[in-house]
C-alpha cells in the first residue's frame, strides 16, 4: 500500500462523535489540478489536443498526464489541412502523411542552399515560374518568350579562294598581259580617281586658323550654333512677293516712293510729338522681330529682320501689308542694314553668313562669311554701296571685316584690335571715320581703310555698349550701356563723352535694345527688357513718357518715322511690329 493510500485509510476511520459531520475528501483531491496545454484546434491535424487533461499519480508516485476524454474518430482521422507540398523531400521509410504539427499549422523540414533558393525565388517573382524539387517539373506559368526555341545562327559565308590547281601555291604563274586584258584601262582610271577623291576628303590639309577658331570657341560653344567648316555652304535662298503686281502701268517697280501726298523732309522749325497709342500691328513673322529700319528719305517702306530666319518689307502708307519676304538664313537673323540708295540691303544671321539682297527682285547678290566667325552687325559704307563692313568675333578676339563687293572672295581689309566680339559699327564725320564697340567694354575710333585705331576709350567703370545710334544733327551719338543707361558722346573730330547727357530709368541690362531719335532731334526713345518704351528730352535728359509697348518679352528695337512727326515703330519678341501715333 502506498503512502497516499495508507493516509486515505487512516482518514476514513473516525469516532462516533464525528458521525454527523461530512467525510473529509481524500488527500489526492488536494493535489488534483487541471492544466490547459494548447488551444482547441478541430480538424487542423490528426492529433487534436483536448484541454481536458489532469495530472494523475503513477505507479512510482509521480504525476503523469492522462487524457480524460476520448476523441471521436472523425477528428482523429480527419485529413491534413493546409497548403500542398510540391517539394516532398522526405527520406524513404518516413511517413509522408505525418508532417510536423504546430499551433500555427504544419511545417516540413528541408535543406536548401541559399543561392539555389534565391535563384528560384527571383525567377518566380520576375517571370512567374520556378523549378520544382529534384527537377520534377516547373511551378507556375512559363511565358511564351521563354518557351520559344533559340534561332540558330546562319553559317558565315566564306570567301571563294578559288581552285588549288589555278590559284594554289604551286599553280603556274598567270600571264600579266592576259590579266591586263581582263580589266580595261578606263575601269582602272575610274577606280584610281575614286580612291584619290576619297583620300583627299578624309585627309584634308591642315588649316591653322580653322583649328584655332574651333579651339577658342569651345568656351562659348553652348551659346552659339555649330561652326561650319570649309565645305559648308549657305542654305538655298527663297523669296515671295505678296503684293498685287511688281510693276505698275508705267513700269515703275513696287518699291519706288510715291510721287505726291508726302512731305519731302522735316524742316528745322517743324516740331515732333510723342505718340500716345498704337494705331496698327504688323503681323506675319513666326518668331520675334530683332531689327526694324524705315526706308531713308520717305519712310514709305519698313524693313524687318526676324528670329525665324527671314526678312520682310512692309508697306507703311497704303494698306500696310507685307510686300515681299526674303528667306536665306538657316538660323535667326541678327542684324540688317540698308544701302544708301535703298536699292539693296544686307542681313547677317546666326548661321555665320551675310547676304546682300536686291530689294526689288529678292535675288541674292552676294554671300560672305567672316572666316567662319559669328557676325553681329553689318553696315554699308555711306558713300559707296559696294563697300561692306561687318563686325564679328569669337571667344578671344574681335575683328572687323571689310569687303569690296566688286571683288568676290576674301575680305580686302581686317581691323583687328578688339579682345571680344565686335557688336556695333557707326560711321561718323561724313564717312571719314567710324566707331566700333565690343564685348570687351572698349570703344575704338578708326579712320576709314586704316586698320589702326586713332582713339581708344576704356575706363574701369565702363560697361559694354551693344547698340549705337547717331543724332540727326550728326554731332552726337548715343550708346545703350549695359548698366541700365544711355551714354552720349560727341561725333566730330574729337570723340568725348557728355556725362551730363546720360539717360536712365529703363531696364535694359542683358538686352541690346535699339535707340531712335525724333527727326528734329528733340526726343530720344528706347525700349527695355520689360517691353516698355521710354521717351526722354535730349537736352534735359528728363523722362517724358513711358508706354507698355510689348507684353511678352522685351521691346528690342524702335524707329521714328523720318517724315511723320509722331509715328514711332516698335519691335518685340512677341512676333509683332507696332506703329504708334
Amino acid at each position: 500500500m502506498s503512502a497516499l493510500a495508507a493516509l486515505g485509510s487512516y482518514g476514513g476511520s473516525s469516532s462516533d462523535d464525528d458521525d454527523d459531520e461530512p467525510a473529509a475528501p481524500p488527500p489526492t483531491a488536494l493535489l488534483e489540478r487541471r492544466v490547459v496545454t494548447a488551444p482547441r484546434v478541430v480538424g487542423a491535424s490528426t492529433l487534436a489536443l483536448n484541454p481536458a487533461r489532469a495530472l494523475q499519480p503513477g505507479a512510482d508516485g509521480r504525476m503523469v498526464k492522462e487524457m480524460k476524454t476520448n476523441l471521436p474518430a472523425s477528428i482523429v482521422k480527419a485529413p491534413v489541412a493546409g497548403p500542398a507540398r510540391p517539394f516532398d523531400n522526405a527520406a524513404p521509410g518516413v511517413d509522408r502523411a505525418a508532417p510536423n504539427v504546430h499551433s500555427g499549422g504544419t511545417a516540413e523540414r528541408a535543406a536548401v542552399e541559399a543561392w539555389s533558393f534565391d535563384e528560384q525565388f527571383h525567377s518566380f517573382q520576375g517571370h512567374g515560374f520556378a523549378q520544382a524539387a529534384r527537377g520534377s517539373g516547373v511551378v507556375g506559368t512559363v511565358p511564351d518568350v521563354v518557351q520559344k526555341p533559340r534561332k540558330r545562327r546562319r553559317p558565315v559565308e566564306r570567301e571563294d579562294i578559288g581552285d588549288e590547281d589555278e590559284h594554289g601555291v604551286w599553280a603556274p604563274e598567270a600571264d600579266p598581259e592576259e590579266e591586263q586584258e581582263k580589266i580595261s584601262q578606263d575601269r582602272l582610271q575610274e577606280i584610281a580617281s575614286a580612291l584619290e577623291s576619297e583620300r583627299a576628303k578624309n585627309k584634308r590639309g591642315y588649316d591653322q586658323n580653322e583649328d584655332f577658331d574651333r579651339r577658342d570657341e569651345r568656351k562659348i560653344s553652348h551659346l552659339l550654333p555649330a561652326r561650319h567648316d570649309r565645305d559648308t555652304v549657305a542654305c538655298e535662298a527663297r523669296t515671295a512677293f505678296h503684293g498685287e503686281q511688281e510693276r505698275d502701268y508705267q513700269g515703275r517697280p513696287w518699291c519706288m516712293p510715291p510721287r505726291g501726298g508726302i512731305r519731302s523732309r522735316v524742316d528745322d522749325g517743324h516740331d515732333c510729338f510723342i505718340p500716345k497709342r498704337c494705331i496698327h500691328r504688323f503681323t506675319g513673322h513666326s518668331k520675334g522681330v530683332q531689327r526694324i529700319l524705315p526706308f531713308p528719305g520717305y519712310g514709305h517702306l519698313l524693313l524687318s529682320a526676324s528670329l525665324d530666319g527671314s526678312c520682310k518689307i512692309w508697306d507703311v502708307l497704303n494698306d500696310r501689308r507685307c510686300m515681299r519676304t526674303y528667306a536665306g538664313h538657316s538660323e535667326a537673323v541678327k542684324d540688317c542694314s540698308l544701302a544708301p540708295d535703298a536699292s539693296q540691303f544686307v542681313s547677317c544671321g546666326f548661321d555665320r553668313f551675310a547676304r546682300v539682297w536686291d530689294v526689288e527682285t529678292g535675288k541674292v547678290l552676294h554671300t560672305m562669311t567672316a572666316e567662319r566667325q559669328m557676325m553681329n552687325c553689318v553696315r554699308f559704307y555711306p558713300k559707296d554701296k559696294n563697300i561692306l563692313v561687318a563686325g564679328a568675333g569669337d571667344a578671344t578676339s574681335g575683328k572687323i571685316f571689310q569687303w569690296d563687293l566688286r571683288e568676290k572672295g576674301e575680305p580686302t581689309l581686317v581691323y583687328n584690335h578688339h579682345l571680344a566680339p565686335c557688336n556695333s559699327i557707326t560711321f561718323i564725320d561724313d564717312g571719314k571715320s567710324f566707331i566700333s564697340t565690343g564685348d570687351d567694354k572698349k570703344i575704338f575710333v578708326w579712320e576709314y581703310s586704316i586698320p589702326v585705331p586713332t582713339k581708344y576709350i576704356s575706363e574701369p567703370h565702363m560697361h559694354s555698349v551693344p547698340i549705337v545710334r547717331k543724332h540727326p544733327t550728326q554731332q552726337f551719338w548715343c550708346g545703350q550701356s549695359m548698366d541700365n543707361s544711355i551714354v552720349t558722346y560727341t561725333a566730330g573730330e574729337r570723340v568725348k563723352q557728355q556725362r551730363k547727357r546720360t539717360f536712365k530709368g529703363h531696364l535694359n541690362s542683358g538686352y541690346a535694345c535699339g535707340i531712335t531719335f525724333s527727326p528734329d532731334g528733340k526726343f530720344v526713345a528706347s525700349g527695355d527688357g520689360e517691353g516698355k518704351l521710354f521717351f526722354w528730352d535730349f537736352k534735359s535728359t528728363r523722362t517724358y513718357r513711358k508706354l507698355q509697348a510689348h507684353d511678352a518679352g522685351p521691346c528690342i528695337d524702335c524707329a521714328w518715322h523720318p517724315l511723320e512727326p509722331s509715328w514711332v515703330f516698335t519691335a518685340g519678341w512677341d512676333n509683332l511690329i507696332k506703329l504708334w501715333d
